[in-house]
């Protein structure tokens, strides 16, 4: 769908950022000699890059925040509203809507999260202390993997609702 371009985007620019680091796998305690110089070595142009990063992140932020507010109201709490005042009530499209509802929640405090830990690894000083700024990374890497299953979930809630929607179209022609 159009709106996982951005997010999709957002992922490659983090992959790119975290080349070298991607190159050696996380150890529990240590990583290599040869990470920690590269980590030090572009500290600058990794921090640009995720300054970058967050910028662009924050414009998708609020664009697929706004998509998701506009379906949840515009699209499924009016057209619930409206079954119910002509006695059409439908309990799957209404379910649909409370999980859609939820998820989009969910995906609000991921987002927070994936912001919060992205902000903590710019604010990092990695030219010094590349492990622990290695150590972020990868906790980024996990919020930012969370986000992307919550748009994913969404998708689906979507797809469904939309199905949903057809299949009792289909019964109010009958």
């Amino acid at each position: 769908m159009r709106y996982n371009k951005p997010m999709k985007k957002l992922a490659f620019a983090i992959a790119v950022v975290s080349v070298a680091a991607s190159i050696c796998p996380l150890s529990a305690f240590a990583i290599s000699e040869e990470l920690k110089g590269s980590i030090s070595t572009n500290c600058s142009s990794i921090k640009f890059r995720l300054e970058n990063v967050q910028k662009d992140d924050s414009r998708n932020r609020v664009h697929l925040g706004a998509q998701y507010e506009s379906i949840a109201t515009n699209l499924m709490m009016n057209l619930n509203l409206r079954l119910v005042k002509n006695n059409l009530a439908n309990a799957k499209l209404a379910e649909q809507q409370t999980t859609f509802i939820s998820e989009r929640n969910r995906f609000k405090n991921d987002f927070i999260g994936y912001s919060q830990e992205l902000d903590a690894l710019i604010d990092m000083d990695c030219r010094n202390e590349p492990e622990k700024f290695y150590e972020q990374l990868q906790l980024v890497r996990t919020k930012r993997a969370d986000v992307e299953k919550s748009i994913k979930r969404m998708d689906e809630i979507l797809a469904k609702h939309r199905e949903s929607i057809l299949d009792f179209r289909k019964g109010l022609k009958k």
